[in-house]
């Protein structure tokens, strides 16, 4: 149980491009009802997966592993469509959220991961100038064996600098109106639903 939950994190629940109606022409591996599955779509299907994961479906064994796990998500698939379950509201609300956090990750990487790329320059200087906090023992660190690690931590400090600055152009671009006196009423809501504490009973005197 615990295999196939590794696998379904590593492949996603959510069908991606990989299963096609019979439309497309071209050498089919798999065939489910009037959903194909061919070689171009488990050669996406693998190139879109971490270098770790890649791995476990190398060889011919590796490849009819992925090919079932393939079966597997579009047979659960389709069967959740039979019983209507993509008409729930629930399932509607998530794939709403889905998209929105597919969009802003697609913004974020425009607008944020693009202009907020570090230099081996920035990285050089940096540790030029803080060469005193990275020391073991009283000797200095080279630069090569912290590169990385200094690479990171700069790329991540600058990001969140671009992060906060984008925000707060976008709040001055769009019309944000805050209801302050209903979110203090909210507040005093949630506050009045905490349960009482009772106070300590007295013992009755001993006769």
């Amino acid at each position: 149980m615990k295999r196939f939950f590794v696998l379904a994190a590593i492949l996603g629940l959510v069908i991606t491009g990989c299963a096609k109606k019979e439309e497309k022409k071209g050498q089919y591996l798999v065939k489910i009802n009037n959903v194909t599955i061919t070689k171009e779509d488990l050669k996406k299907e693998i190139e879109a997966l971490p270098v770790f994961a890649q791995k476990m479906f190398e060889g011919e064994e590796g490849t009819a592993k992925l090919v079932d796990e393939l079966i597997k998500k579009e047979l659960l698939y389709q069967e959740a469509k039979k019983k209507g379950l993509d008409k729930d509201p629930a399932y509607q609300k998530k794939l709403v959220d889905s998209q929105k956090l597919i969009l802003i990750s697609s913004l974020l990487e425009k607008e944020i991961e693009d202009k907020a790329k570090v230099s081996d320059k920035d990285v050089k200087s940096f540790y030029d100038k803080n060469r005193a906090d990275f020391t073991v023992q009283g000797k200095p660190i080279e630069f090569e064996k912290i590169k990385d690690m200094l690479a990171q931590r700069l790329t991540a400090q600058k990001q969140k600098e671009v992060f906060e600055t984008y925000v707060e152009n976008l709040k001055k671009a769009y019309k944000v109106d805050i209801n302050k006196e209903a979110i203090a009423a909210m507040s005093k809501k949630e506050e009045s639903k905490e349960p009482v504490k009772e106070a300590p009973q007295k013992e009755a005197p001993k006769k």
